[in-house]
């Protein structure tokens, strides 16, 4: 855990939630349109959470190739659904200097809840246009906001 943790100097969110005490990412969903990704989402029967196949490239990684996408979508791991409605009771953000990576073309999390997120903890926030694995489709982009957390604190 970051929070109370001298270790941790910085935070960077790359396109991914950012709670307060309290707060379920079910809450945090609720407050923007949903996210396109919402189609697509197959529940199993232990409820477990996994991305349609066949909608995985339109709706989490669209600008990666079809074939790169394909291979993600065979490979990903499913997600409890239980894990949206859990929240926690410490938030390093409120002591932590944050950098927060928006995506623009995200369609796994709304990118006015991800503007939202980065203006409340008060991130360095940068925006790239990509789909939500900027990691792949814009890995440069996402180094840079890495770098810039990693040198501005010591």
């Amino acid at each position: 855990m970051a929070a109370g943790n001298p270790q941790v100097k910085a935070l960077v969110y790359v396109n991914a939630f950012a709670p307060d005490v309290g707060e379920k990412t079910s809450d945090l969903n609720k407050r923007y349109a949903a996210a396109p990704i919402s189609t697509a989402i197959i529940s199993d029967a232990a409820n477990f959470l996994y991305i349609d196949r066949g909608k995985f490239h339109e709706f989490f990684a669209q600008d990666v190739s079809k074939a790169e996408a394909r291979v993600m979508a065979a490979t990903q791991k499913p997600i409890a659904s239980a894990a949206f409605e859990q929240s926690v009771n410490e938030i390093a953000w409120k002591t932590i200097p944050s950098w927060f990576l928006v995506t623009q073309s995200d369609g796994a999390i709304n990118p006015e809840l991800q503007r939202f997120m980065a203006k409340r903890i008060n991130a360095k926030t940068t925006e790239v246009n990509s789909s939500h694995v900027p990691f792949i489709s814009h890995p440069k982009e996402v180094v840079k906001v890495i770098e810039a957390a990693s040198t501005a604190v010591k």
